[in-house]
């Protein structure tokens, strides 16, 4: 509608340079079981809001590879997974957007011969729904026996991250119950100690 269209463009939020536009709030009217009709106020570029999750994971050493930034949020730096929103620079798929972050942030990439990248949900249709007010979807993968990326992709200025390799699968329960990663981290960081448990590889 021309109201919600009004209110979208009002509440655009940009990122530190001041164009990237990271979220807006848009109004949704929405029909009840009454027939009544009521407004929600949903978080989020669009419906097609995708962001990706990546966990790597070395099967020999078992350890994991995190990485540690400024969350403007909580105003404190927390550590977490590789993490991006799926932008159009990524090629054309979550994979490739998974692929492209590991390099930007976590300086890995894929070895044709020994690395997979892994849907940890691939029956989750459109990824995991972030919460009740936001049209944006999460899409996590477990990346397996990266290999250091020599040539990495450029960060975004404001990306200003410590790379923590060889944490220990105990390191990483240890950060989660101390609240050391945010939820989305916390949440696919279980879904991917599970997944490794259940295929004998931690």
């Amino acid at each position: 509608s021309a109201a919600a269209a009004a209110m979208a463009a009002k509440k655009r939020m940009t990122g530190p340079d001041g164009a990237t536009e990271i979220a807006t709030v848009r109004e949704r009217k929405v029909k009840l079981g009454d027939g009544s009709e009521t407004s929600f106020s949903v978080f989020g570029r669009s419906d097609e809001d995708v962001s990706v999750f990546v966990l790597p994971y070395d099967t020999k050493g078992k350890t994991f590879t995190l990485i540690e930034e400024y969350h403007p949020g909580p105003d404190s730096k927390m550590v977490g997974l590789v993490a991006g929103m799926f932008e159009p620079k990524h090629g054309g798929s979550p994979e490739k957007a998974a692929v492209w972050e590991l390099s930007e942030e976590a300086r890995l990439k894929m070895d044709e011969g020994t690395s997979q990248l892994i849907a940890m949900a691939p029956d989750a249709k459109g990824g995991f729904s972030q919460d009740k007010y936001s049209s944006a979807h999460f899409r996590p993968f477990l990346a397996l026996d990266c290999v250091e990326d020599d040539r990495p992709r450029p960060r975004d200025r404001e990306e200003d991250i410590t790379i923590h390799r060889d944490v220990t699968p105990n390191d990483l329960r240890r950060m989660l119950r101390d609240g050391r990663l945010n939820m989305p981290s916390t949440a696919f960081a279980l879904m991917g100690l599970a997944w490794l448990e259940d295929n004998n590889l931690l």
